[in-house]
C-alpha cells in the first residue's frame, strides 16, 4: 500500500510539473507582428495566417516535456493548437507553427492534428516553420487530416 500510494504521488508531481511547463506559449495577433519568426513566415507564407510561437523553457523542462509527452498525456499547448485548427473543418485555415524547440514543436503538431478525424480537416494549409529533421513526422499528420504542409527551415 506504501508503494502504490507513493506511486501515485509521483505520477501527481509529474503531471502537475508537465501541466506547468507546457502553458508557455506565446499566441500573439498578426497585427504585433514584430516576432522575426512570424517576418519569416510572412516571407515564405504571404499573409494572411494566425500562428502559435511555442516557447521553449530550460533544457530540463523542455526534456521533461519531450519525454511526458511520450508517455501519453497531451498538453494543454496541443488541446489548443487543435481548437485553433478546428475551423479548418469547414473554411480556409491558414496557421503557422514555430519554436525555439523543434522537437517539442513537433510533438505539439502532431498530437494536435491526433485529435482530429482523417480527413477532418481538409481546408487546412500548416506553414511548420523550423528545423527539416521533423517534416515527415508533421507532414504525415497534416495529410491524415487532409491538409496541406508547407516548410520554411528556421534555425532554433
Amino acid at each position: 500500500m506504501k508503494n502504490f500510494k507513493r506511486t501515485l504521488t509521483l505520477v501527481a508531481a509529474f503531471l502537475v510539473a508537465g501541466a506547468l511547463l507546457t502553458g508557455c506559449a506565446t499566441q500573439v495577433k498578426q497585427a504585433e507582428a514584430t516576432n522575426p519568426r512570424v517576418e519569416a513566415a510572412k516571407n515564405a507564407f504571404g499573409p494572411g495566417f494566425d500562428y502559435m510561437i511555442v516557447e521553449s523553457g530550460s533544457r530540463f523542462s523542455d526534456t521533461f516535456f519531450v519525454g511526458l509527452f511520450k508517455s501519453g498525456p497531451s498538453s494543454d499547448l496541443a488541446r489548443d493548437l487543435a481548437t485553433r485548427l478546428a475551423p479548418a473543418e469547414l473554411k480556409p485555415t491558414r496557421f503557422m507553427v514555430s519554436g525555439a524547440n523543434a522537437e517539442k514543436t513537433a510533438q505539439i503538431i502532431i498530437q494536435a492534428l491526433s485529435f482530429h478525424i482523417k480527413d477532418g480537416l481538409p481546408k487546412l494549409e500548416l506553414l511548420y516553420l523550423g528545423e527539416q529533421a521533423y517534416v515527415p513526422g508533421i507532414e504525415e499528420a497534416v495529410k491524415r487530416v487532409g491538409g496541406k504542409m508547407r516548410f520554411a527551415p528556421y534555425p532554433g
